[in-house]
């Protein structure tokens, strides 16, 4: 847009939002148009047209039709195209210049706040709602003026009734951040649709990430029916809820208390009753007592499917793998290993620009482990999401074949195992973003996929 379509200048360094301040009146360029089936020409007249939040471009009046237009592309009748002018010269009665007033509601948040802060400070434009909860993650430069950009985006996202601000990074223990409310309801208990589910929490107690969503159903492609979920970080049941109602067994844990209570009640909320059970434990606990039961109860007897462990704490799950030594005795592994389990590991990996973060985060599982995921144990690593600038986060997606159990190499030496694998990026996975799989050569040169 040409400097006719900003705001005054006069709203420079405003703290405490003044909307009439925002009221301005504007020359721009118009057409009117006789009483036609303005329908018919709107192909013709829809790359000129003003756009402006709250406004009609095309407006019908008793004596004609008001065609507002575009400054930036029409300064005169001539910058129209002529094949255009040609089809709008019996049609139209003049071309000039009309008075417009432009008021706050006409304008675009990004307008607006780029208008009100110093040039020297970033204007704000990303955000995540959660619900009615618009979330911001604003800069130390732009906290002088956080209650004008909370009162900003609260008028300018209509689903929006609270504004908040990330005030630390995520406390690990509980995993959820401390936030302040800088516009509208003092109310952070919300309600999300996500996949066709429905999750109520506490957004001010309990970890949530919209930008997850498309992980979430993910991971359910791994899963059947029969199978089985031991969801170890399970929040308010992202992972867990949608398992459940694909008929998969759910055992979900989450240490912080708000979490548990709002995923028995999310539980309640989607109608699932007979194959989820909820646990309000330690990880490691969890690990050690109640999935370590049911793994060996369900080889015991011979029940048929697959177990899942997801580790969704990327922060800290892979510390959680020093579970793995002594978790099952040696006959243990066996049986164990006879179905092995797969472990979904999320992890975050820090990397210059181009290092590829997929083998970044296998080296940091193997490091842990005590032991390097060969073929026959990795399953998948796939690139979740940017979390910053050079910061990762990453699914490992590895069984618990005896060499992890045990923490120790395979017999077979390495050099010969590395002789026979081939490790590349596989462009063909639509579930990734960028994904390690292994394929491994077979006594006749062939490859076997491992993805």
């Amino acid at each position: 847009m040409t400097s006719l379509l900003v705001p005054s200048v006069s709203v420079r360094g405003m703290t405490c939002l003044d909307r009439g301040a925002f009221t301005t009146t504007i020359e721009i360029p118009c057409l009117k148009l006789y009483k036609v089936k303005i329908s018919q020409f709107m192909p013709i007249l829809k790359k000129y047209l003003l756009r402006i939040q709250c406004l009609k471009p095309v407006q019908n009046r008793d004596d004609g039709i008001i065609v507002y237009l575009n400054p930036k592309v029409v300064e005169k009748f001539e910058d129209i195209d002529e094949t255009d002018r040609n089809l709008l010269k019996d049609q139209y009665e003049y071309f000039g210049k009309t008075s417009l007033t432009l008021k706050y509601e006409n304008w675009k948040s990004e307008d607006i706040l780029k208008s009100i802060l110093p040039e020297e400070i970033e204007t704000p434009t990303s955000f995540s709602q959660v619900g009615h909860i618009v979330h911001l993650n604003l800069r130390d430069a732009q906290l002088p003026y956080k209650n004008i950009i909370g009162q900003v985006f609260l008028d300018k996202i209509p689903t929006a009734r609270t504004v908040v601000n990330k005030t630390n990074t995520i406390d690990t223990t509980y995993r959820h951040f401390t936030m302040e409310i800088l516009a509208g309801d003092n109310n952070t208990v919300t309600t999300v649709k996500e996949n066709g589910r429905m999750y109520q929490f506490d957004f001010a107690q309990v970890y949530w990430n919209p930008r997850l969503s498309t992980e979430h159903m993910n991971l359910l492609t791994y899963m059947k029916v029969d199978d089985v979920l031991y969801d170890v970080f399970a929040g308010v049941g992202p992972f867990a809820i949608p398992a459940a109602r694909k008929k998969v067994q759910v055992f979900a844990n989450d240490l912080n208390p708000e979490s548990y209570k709002w995923l028995q009640k999310n539980a309640v909320i989607n109608k699932i009753k007979q194959n989820f059970q909820c646990y309000n434990m330690d990880g490691r606990d969890f690990l050690r007592d109640i999935v370590r039961t049911n793994i060996l109860n369900r080889r015991n007897n011979n029940t048929i499917g697959k177990e899942h462990i997801a580790m969704n704490l990327p922060a800290l799950a892979i510390e959680f793998l020093d579970v793995l030594p002594n978790w099952f005795t040696l006959e243990e592994i066996k049986k164990v290993c006879s179905n092995p389990p797969i472990i979904h590991l999320y992890c975050f990996v820090k990397l210059p620009k181009n290092e590829d973060p997929c083998k970044a985060a296998k080296s940091l599982v193997e490091n842990k482990l005590g032991c390097k995921l060969y073929p026959d144990s990795l399953v998948n690593i796939h690139n979740v999401r940017d979390v910053s600038p050079n910061k990762e986060m990453i699914r490992v997606s590895f069984l618990l074949t005896e060499n992890v159990l045990k923490g120790e190499e395979p017999a077979m030496k390495k050099q010969k195992i590395e002789e026979c694998t081939d490790l590349h990026l596989n462009p063909n996975d639509t579930n990734s973003n960028s994904c390690l799989t292994y394929r491994n050569k077979d006594n006749n040169g062939k490859k076997e996929s491992y993805s």
